[in-house]
């Protein structure tokens, strides 16, 4: 019976996973991970709860570029700074249709059962400008919430 475990085969296996190795070394380097080419959405410095007082929401909207509310009054929760001038809460419908939509229910329903809405907003974000709030009068809401 012959010895397959010679010297040479033994090399010959060492020197093909080597190889292997190397190979899949290499094409990692060169193939983009998954999700690459996605940006993430940068996370806003700080988020901070209001109840959106009147006794609830007013006024509810849709147009093509945003969705929003207007509150008449707003008052922080936990320690948020005040929003001085700030009536308008918008959410913007081309990042996230499905999003938008989940937002404009949740405002509708305040408006209708009367109950407070919470909306979470950055009050120094005034990205909301590039999809029709004002930076003078409008945030952009990350949350909401119906109490």
């Amino acid at each position: 019976m012959k010895n397959i475990f010679t010297f040479s085969n033994l090399r010959l296996a060492i020197e093909v996973i080597l190889v292997i190795i190397l190979a899949a070394t290499a094409l990692s380097n060169y193939m983009p991970a998954q999700g690459a080419g996605e940006a993430a959405p940068e996370a806003p410095d700080a988020l901070y709860w209001y109840q959106c007082n009147s006794p609830a929401v007013e006024h509810v909207a849709v147009f093509t570029n945003r969705v929003h509310v207007w509150c008449q009054t707003t008052t922080p929760v936990a320690g948020a700074p005040a929003l001085s001038g700030i009536s308008w809460f918008a959410f913007p419908t081309a990042t996230d249709s499905a999003a938008s939509s989940r937002f404009l229910s949740l405002f509708q329903s305040s408006a209708i059962s009367g109950k407070y809405l919470w909306l979470e907003v950055n009050p120094t974000d005034t990205s909301g400008s590039s999809f029709g709030c004002s930076s003078s009068d409008c945030r952009r809401v990350y949350g909401a919430e119906m109490r």
